[in-house]
């Protein structure tokens, strides 16, 4: 499934920046996709726990890669500002 297609089937925030209740939207606008994978695994044979457990380490990782991209760039903007 392409990008637009995933992005066309999720709304978005109410409204730019941060809002109370923000993290909560978004669960609820995740938790159909979400439940939907789950049982695509189950189907496959796999037990929900392991389901869970594997999405929590896939989660993390992609988090943990994710935050050195973002320290990486600060450090890379930095450096160029130290060359000016």
């Amino acid at each position: 499934m392409g990008w637009s297609k995933l992005h066309a089937d999720l709304p978005g925030p109410r409204k730019l920046g941060p809002y109370p209740d923000r993290d909560l939207d978004c669960q609820q606008e995740l938790e159909k996709g979400f439940l939907a994978l789950v049982e695509k695994a189950e189907l496959a044979g796999w037990v929900r726990l392991e389901i869970y457990a594997a999405l929590i380490e896939l989660i993390d990782h992609q988090a943990t890669a994710d935050r050195a991209l973002e320290s990486d760039d600060d450090n890379l903007v930095k450096a160029k500002r130290s060359q000016r």
